[in-house]
């Protein structure tokens, strides 16, 4: 069966058969340099398998490259942990001023621990390896730290079963609202829980609304295939009313913080 080309793979592998050529190696021969099989090599070259960063050392060694393939395969590496449909997302949340988020189905990305994440991205992308599921968590646990770095106000509401619901272990679900707890006591973000009502504002996709200088706004809204991106003042507006509504129906934060460390202790006890 053949295997599917990775398109953020393909110039990196086109670098290395480049390189192996100009030494006059096979694959089978370089492979034995590298401890990877001529298979691997060719899956490699062709863009159908991505490189560890072990894998792409050697292969500096070899071809005396002086960091140049380590660039060429720290820029595929991003390529594939960013998706481009959440490049325009994560290029508009590095400038926002002020986030306000709701989550009806997971942890927000922004919140996720290293672990809750690991857990999420295995169970979407079951055929990649430790080292792209690795760098995918380093990628979306960064943006936090780097955030808080600018001091923006964050503003979470999320659906009730976001807490509720365990992903992972319970030692992992503990210690992600524990977490969270954490980044609230510290005054960081506010975080509120909307509860499971028949009929509550939240009964709609997630989405993010952010505010930038010079007044601008944007609202990014998901869906299955990525999100869509508007910043048309009555869609503003719409959005700003609806997520208002939402803290208005949620608990209070203090009332959301008692309520996550209830939970914690039922999950450490587990």
């Amino acid at each position: 069966m053949q295997k599917k080309v990775l398109p953020q793979w393909v110039a990196f592998g086109t670098e290395v058969r480049s390189q192996r050529d100009e030494l006059g190696l096979s694959q089978a021969g370089l492979g034995k340099m590298i401890s990877v099989s001529g298979a691997m090599i060719g899956h490699i070259e062709r863009g159908t398998r991505a490189t560890s960063r072990k894998q792409v050392d050697k292969l500096e060694e070899v071809f005396a490259t002086d960091g140049d393939l380590l660039r060429r395969w720290k820029y595929a590496l991003k390529s594939h942990t960013v998706p481009d449909w959440f490049k325009n997302a994560l290029a508009t949340e590095e400038r926002a001023h002020s986030v306000s988020q709701y989550q009806p189905i997971l942890i927000p990305g922004l919140l996720q621990t290293e672990r809750y994440a690991e857990v999420l991205i295995r169970a979407w992308q079951p055929s990649a390896d430790d080292a792209e599921i690795a760098e995918q968590v380093r990628t979306r646990t960064k943006r936090l730290p780097a955030l808080l770095k600018r001091r923006p106000s964050l503003w979470f509401v999320v659906d009730e079963v976001v807490v509720t619901r365990q992903v992972g272990s319970s030692a992992i679900m503990a210690e992600q609202l524990e977490h969270i707890a954490g980044l609230v006591e510290d005054g960081q973000i506010r975080f509120q829980v909307l509860p499971q009502r028949p009929l509550h504002p939240g009964i709609c996709p997630p989405f993010r609304l952010m505010e930038l200088t010079g007044g601008k706004s944007v609202v990014f809204v998901e869906h299955a295939l990525g999100d869509e991106a508007r910043n048309e003042v009555p869609d503003i507006m719409q959005m700003r009313r609806l997520f208002g509504a939402m803290q208005a129906d949620a608990l209070a934060p203090v009332e959301t913080s008692d309520y996550i460390h209830s939970i914690r202790k039922e999950l450490e006890a587990a």
